[in-house]
């Protein structure tokens, strides 16, 4: 696959591309943005083109290179993930140490860091060691949906590109033209979280399946009813903080979309901007449950909370605010 099979962002393809063309490569990057950018797609392809045997502006695909790449088998590429809930000093001292050291194979070396916004304090500061000691052999990508915690200082040292969110609407066409059924798109389409790729290889029924998991919960909170059961559930999901994280995110989320489509039944009860069309009664019925501005000050409530997993709070505080939203006597601003 070469960068013109990549979806979406075409601003950013081409300045990759020049970059390769130009042969003026950054030492050290910043790519930024929504997780539906598909940021490490990008990034591993351009390690591609770098180091591709055949191309100068892209990469083949087929050659030694690219095949090691996708087998994830290629020495001079490095994807770090934070070890737990932060990056730890140790895995940055490895690039510290590795930092002048040549590439074994290819044009040069690449390390890609996700969640980049993950480096705690003193990570952080031992990565700058490695920002103002730059040395030929390596580039070094920073992947992150959150800039603002990043500090300044590699920020400043960085070159940064910013990825924008992928239009729902071109998704949904994109899958359509792949075969996948319209109803089916329609709904994948607005997977908060998702790309491209993880659309397709997604589990459609287990999506369902979560989503009907969801909508159980949201019509727990807002009628009163089974309120301790929510609390309950989120509260055991909590023991294993990444898959809560992954979990509550993808839940909030979700809820977010049905409180949409609840806020525009409410207005004009139109079926066309609806997402969840197949939950049209359902959500008619928990509309009476809640006037408008509630609905409203639900959906900035939900903002908000997607906003604080992405600064890592505290579990039990990200629950007790969730709850605490739904509550009768909540006052109806943020």
């Amino acid at each position: 696959m070469a960068f013109d099979q990549l979806f979406g962002n075409e601003r950013i393809k081409h300045i990759l591309t020049s970059y390769l063309r130009n042969d003026v490569l950054p030492y050290s990057m910043i790519f930024f943005g929504p997780n539906s950018a598909d940021l490490l797609s990008f990034s591993v392809s351009f390690a591609k083109a770098i180091n591709c045997l055949n191309k100068t502006d892209d990469f083949c695909g087929e050659c030694v290179h690219c095949r090691e790449i996708d087998k994830e088998i290629f020495m001079d590429l490095k994807v770090l993930v934070p070890d737990g809930q932060h990056y730890k000093k140790d895995q940055i001292s490895f690039l510290i140490e590795d930092n002048y050291k040549k590439p074994f194979k290819g044009r040069k070396k690449v390390n890609i860091l996700t969640d980049a916004h993950r480096m705690n304090e003193n990570s952080a500061n031992a990565f700058l060691k490695v920002l103002e000691e730059p040395a030929g052999s390596n580039i070094f990508i920073l992947l992150s949906s959150n800039m603002n915690a990043l500090l300044p200082t590699i920020k400043s040292r960085c070159q940064i590109l910013k990825f924008a969110m992928l239009p729902r609407a071109a998704i949904k066409n994109y899958l359509i033209e792949r075969g996948v059924d319209q109803k089916k798109a329609n709904l994948m389409s607005y997977l908060g979280q998702s790309n491209i790729e993880y659309i397709l290889s997604s589990d459609f029924d287990a999506y369902m399946e979560r989503r009907a998991h969801v909508f159980s919960d949201l019509t727990k909170l807002v009628t009163g009813q089974g309120v301790e059961d929510v609390l309950l559930d989120l509260s055991q999901r909590s023991r294993s903080r990444e898959k809560f994280i992954d979990y509550f995110g993808k839940a909030v989320n979700l809820i977010s979309l049905m409180l949409r489509d609840i806020m525009i039944l409410q207005i004009d009860n139109d079926n066309k901007n609806i997402i969840n069309i197949d939950y049209r009664e359902d959500l008619m019925k928990l509309s009476k449950h809640m006037p408008t501005d509630k609905v409203l000050f639900l959906i900035r409530k939900m903002e908000y909370l997607l906003r604080d997993i992405q600064r890592n709070l505290n579990s039990k505080v990200l629950i007790l605010e969730f709850i605490k939203s739904y509550a009768v006597n909540e006052v109806y601003h943020v």
